[in-house]
């Protein structure tokens, strides 16, 4: 990944002893922070989506990255992913693509995303909005070259709460949210089996600030609670330094590294996704940078199988760059299972792959990668 420092963050200029230099440097460095703001700051007006007689359905901010493909591209190289972000009540529409655009910035992977903000229908995000963004995430999937199966959703507040119970609602359109600062009521009232649900729902971060209010503190942590308690995968993170707000890169690039490396669990693999999948079938192609960047491209539960059948090559190789991949992408638990049994393989680059990427899914909860490392350790 390309790794960028972002300008906001400490930048300082060297400062001299006579004062023509001081104003020179100040200049210079003035300018140059100009020139680094330009392509994070972007956002565009806030724009109405409208039926067909003329009547607003939703007010919306869009963010689109410069020469992506027209719409209707199938090809998985080109499409775009898709994060909605959603701003805290009484506060202006697209009050949070910030947090997220840098994120995606520093992690040299912002031109692989579509951002996209709602106004509520009301002064709060309520069940009332649901028909409303189903019209607009299908508006914008016909008009931009968006993958289905990665459409994300991030929020605060109120936006926090209508990202996760919308997603809850919807998981065949949203395959994870980001929370900060809130919780969610609404949800499916009954689990199914187990495994079958590991399998079918989408996964939720949640984030709360120490120094958050005291009504957002008590929310939060019960949200938690009630989330974990039905069943779904949640990542919890509370921090010391964080107050009411959603910028905060540590997590912020925590959460979306994690949730970019997610598929939709509930639908199935466009016919050009199965084609790049057919040619690991016979010989695996040459792995680029140490790993298989399609494999991770296409991600979810139908690449992993084909990352289980690699992780047991006998080319040493092959099961290292298979690791490897699971660096860059979260497949599902039968291959995360898969790769916990590489700790002990024959070959040290493939442990080593192993190995780190094994710490990337014990960080974000997954139980099995913990497990794991705790018995290696």
């Amino acid at each position: 990944m390309n790794h960028r420092k972002s300008p906001s963050e400490g930048w300082k200029p060297t400062v001299k002893s006579t004062s023509y230099i001081r104003s020179f440097c100040w200049v210079a460095g003035l300018a140059a922070l100009a020139d680094c703001f330009l392509v994070p700051l972007r956002a565009a007006n806030e724009t109405e989506l409208k039926d067909e007689s003329g009547h607003t359905i939703v007010r919306y901010v869009i963010e689109v990255p410069d020469g992506i493909s027209p719409a209707g591209t199938t090809d998985p190289v080109r499409q775009v992913g898709l994060i909605l972000c959603f701003q805290e009540h009484d506060t202006p529409t697209g009050n949070d693509l910030f947090p997220v655009r840098q994120s995606l910035w520093r992690q040299g992977i912002i031109e692989h995303y579509i951002l996209l903000a709602a106004a509520p229908q009301g002064r709060k995000f309520g069940p009332q909005d649901h028909e409303p963004l189903e019209k607009l995430i299908s508006w914008a999937k016909q008009t931009y070259p968006i993958n289905p199966r990665r459409v994300y959703m991030y929020g605060k507040g109120e936006g926090a709460k209508i990202s996760a119970e919308f997603m809850m609602t919807h998981p065949s359109i949203v395959t994870a949210a980001i929370m900060y600062s809130w919780g969610a009521w609404l949800m499916p009232s009954e689990l199914t089996e187990p495994l079958d649900f590991v399998n079918s729902a989408p996964e939720i971060y949640l984030t709360l600030g120490r120094r958050d209010l005291d009504n957002h503190l008590s929310c939060v942590r019960d949200a938690y609670i009630r989330l974990k308690a039905k069943g779904y995968h949640i990542i919890y993170r509370e921090f010391n330094e964080l107050g009411d707000r959603s910028y905060h890169p540590p997590s912020n690039d925590n959460a979306i590294a994690w949730a970019t490396r997610l598929r939709n669990k509930n639908l199935p693999l466009s016919t050009e996704e199965t084609k790049l999948l057919k040619a690991f079938h016979t010989t695996p192609p040459p792995p680029v940078d140490g790993y298989y960047p399609m494999l991770a491209l296409v991600g979810g539960a139908p690449a992993g199988l084909i990352v289980q059948e690699l992780l047991d090559s006998t080319d040493a190789n092959v099961r290292a760059a298979a690791a490897e991949t699971c660096s860059h992408a979260i497949f599902d638990h039968a291959t995360t299972v898969a790769l916990t049994k590489k700790v002990s393989d024959p070959s040290i680059e493939v442990r080593r792959a192993a190995i780190r990427a094994l710490a990337r899914y014990a960080d974000w909860r997954y139980g099995t990668a913990q497990q794991a490392l705790i018995q290696l350790a």
